[in-house]
């Protein structure tokens, strides 16, 4: 071997250990199992990604020196039904032995990450069949025996962690546990949810991109924006910004929770969470590798982003400058009123006309001082003022087909209607893409967070 080839070679082995990637080689037998199959998947959050097929040669299902990166797997039947999971992590050469009528129960030589794994099942299996027991039955030591098997359950994952912390399943046993409150913060008051808070990771290592393949992160990260955060834009961007440096340095980790989180806030369910997509792609996607990301996925994103960036929340919203029923230039920011509510409709819309019906209702009724700039998306300027003359809303009435300025499809992202932006005396957008049945209690709780 020349000087170059060692070189190579070390390299390799490197970038190797550096992605948690090795050559793993593994065999498996099955009794009574009529399929000449078997599937590898591995998880990949919530879901199972197919990663390999072995065929039976010799009584035996092989799969040998593949590039499996370290995390939970799955083997399973043709027809996908799970046969069982294993671990990779570090280790090759081993073997797995099951019945198909029970492949719960796995026999497995050559790795010791797996044999604890297994033993772990077991003990756990063995503890839940005996509560299941205890249940069906009534006795007044039933109390007394369910928390004496609790207790034993917690005694084992224990024991397991502390005997065994360099292999993966005891940092997965881990970052399933609660985290513990201690008996010195009150009970009645924010200190044990800031706790939480604040110590919520501390059993799961988010730059350890093995979690990636287990089910555990997926649920974790769920668990943590959509019940532990508080439901603000702020608060949200602030916690993706925490968890992006707890995964530090690992790429793949990295990568792993941008997509999760473009996932979860490219479409929000609530209104202003637009900003965290903005945030995503200005500050991560714009700026940093992020793995399978391509130039034209990049420019998308980027377009986006610019689209949505004008009309956030907070923003002054995009001039328009509409012809109106006298075939005069109108600008919604002419309009002296403590509110401004920019309705986007068509004529042929029946969704649209039940909206205009329902605001004029509301605006008959209340007493805040709101003007309506209503804008036509239909090019037929003779349909539109008929239109106009059945429904007789009264309002500034303009068709968008007619401007001097930027069309308001790319101004405000009409791809759709009705679409409705609420803005304030200065013409900032307070609310969009909200039901007319919200109008007033929207206004009402600006005016309580502006004093």
């Amino acid at each position: 071997m020349n000087i170059r080839q060692a070189f190579i070679l070390i390299f390799l082995f490197i970038l190797s250990a550096l992605k948690g990637i090795s050559q793993v080689s593994f065999d498996l037998i099955i009794s009574n199992y009529s399929d000449t199959t078997v599937l590898l998947a591995s998880y990949y959050g919530e879901k199972n990604k197919l990663i390999d097929t072995a065929y039976i040669r010799n009584g035996k299902f092989v799969f040998s020196n593949k590039d499996y990166p370290d995390g939970v797997y799955i083997l399973a039947s043709q027809d996908k039904n799970k046969l069982f999971e294993f671990i990779i992590n570090n280790e090759s050469g081993f073997s797995f032995y099951t019945d198909a009528r029970a492949s719960y129960d796995v026999e497995v030589t050559g790795s010791e990450e797996n044999r604890v794994f297994y033993e772990h099942q077991r003990f756990r299996n063995q503890a839940y069949r005996e509560i299941r027991q205890l249940t069906d039955t009534v006795s007044q030591d039933n109390g007394y025996t369910l928390d004496s098997i609790k207790e034993s359950l917690i005694q084992e994952e224990y024991s397991l962690t502390e005997t065994y912390p360099d292999l993966f399943i005891a940092r997965l046993i881990k970052a399933q546990q609660d985290i513990i409150i201690p008996d010195s913060l009150s009970m009645d008051s924010l200190q044990p949810y800031l706790y939480i808070k604040n110590h919520f990771w501390d059993n799961l290592n988010l730059s350890d991109a093995r979690f990636i393949r287990t089910p555990v992160l997926e649920e974790k990260l769920n668990f943590y924006f959509d019940n532990v955060i508080f439901l603000n834009p702020d608060s949200v961007i602030s916690a993706i910004n925490s968890v992006i440096s707890y995964a530090r340095p690992d790429a793949e980790a990295i990568s792993y929770l941008l997509w999760y989180f473009i996932s979860k806030y490219q479409n929000p369910k609530y209104m202003g969470f637009d900003a965290v997509f903005v945030h995503l792609v200005d500050n991560y996607f714009l700026r940093e590798d992020i793995l399978n990301t391509t130039p034209s996925i990049t420019k998308k994103l980027k377009e986006r982003s610019e689209k949505i960036k004008p009309l956030l929340l907070g923003e002054t919203a995009p001039n328009l400058n509409l012809i109106d029923t006298s075939n005069q230039f109108r600008s919604f920011r002419d309009i002296r009123a403590e509110y401004t509510l920019l309705l986007f409709w068509d004529y042929n819309c029946h969704v649209c006309e039940k909206t205009i019906n329902e605001l004029k209702k509301v605006l008959d009724t209340t007493g805040y001082d709101i003007k309506v700039y209503a804008v036509s998306v239909n090019n037929d300027l003779e349909q539109w003022e008929k239109a106009l003359a059945e429904r007789n809303p009264g309002w500034i009435d303009v068709n968008g087909t007619i401007s001097t300025t930027q069309d308001f499809h790319d101004l405000y992202n009409i791809n759709g209607t009705p679409r409705v932006f609420l803005l304030g005396p200065e013409k900032k957008i307070i609310a969009k893409n909200f039901k007319v049945a919200q109008l007033i209690a929207i206004i009402e709780n600006q005016n309580k967070n502006s004093k």
